[in-house]
């Protein structure tokens, strides 16, 4: 990163990439690669800055040596084949399915272990039933907002309750507790 000073203003270079010199790929193992500015990364990481706040704006992205190319800064601002390349590996790496029902929430030996009823995030019919563990609930159940909760497991994996006061009241029952 560097600073540019201009008159009594420094600002800092944040390593925006210029999406015109930017083509994403596909290899032949299904990873994602990116040509940029005349050097080939045959297979790159995507990850979001801001998550939750804005999922859409200041992606980073990675080497395979996890040393950052640069920064787009809106995916709006892809054309569509890159655009494709880019949101299928953002949701690979951050796949988020919607909690519809909580049926089993049990405290053991410093664990907490929930079994979740869960629907993917294109919202489509699909559910499942997952157990899953946490460590350290105050960390890892979390208010995203005045009705939104995101759950981290130990496994990395997140689960979303769009809407806590929408969960049937025994769902209700069982998550209460947990909400700081």
């Amino acid at each position: 990163m560097s600073t540019t000073t201009i008159g009594s203003i420094e600002s800092v270079d944040l390593g925006i990439l210029d999406i015109s010199k930017a083509e994403f790929y596909k290899t032949d193992g299904g990873f994602a690669g990116l040509k940029y500015d005349g050097k080939d990364y045959p297979h790159v990481t995507l990850k979001r800055a801001l998550p939750i706040a804005q999922p859409n704006e200041y992606i980073s992205v990675y080497d395979a040596e996890n040393k950052e190319v640069g920064i787009i800064k809106a995916l709006n601002e892809l054309s569509a084949a890159n655009l494709d390349i880019a949101v299928n590996e953002l949701a690979r790496r951050y796949f988020c399915p919607f909690v519809l029902e909580i049926k089993s929430v049990k405290d053991k030996m410093g664990y907490v272990y929930i079994e979740l009823l869960l629907s993917p995030e294109d919202g489509s019919a699909k559910t499942h039933v997952k157990s899953c563990a946490l460590k350290d609930v105050s960390r890892n159940i979390r208010m995203l907002n005045e009705k939104s909760i995101i759950i981290f497991d130990v496994d990395g994996n997140r689960y979303l309750i769009k809407d806590v006061n929408a969960l049937d009241k025994a769902s209700r029952k069982r998550i209460d507790p947990y909400l700081f």
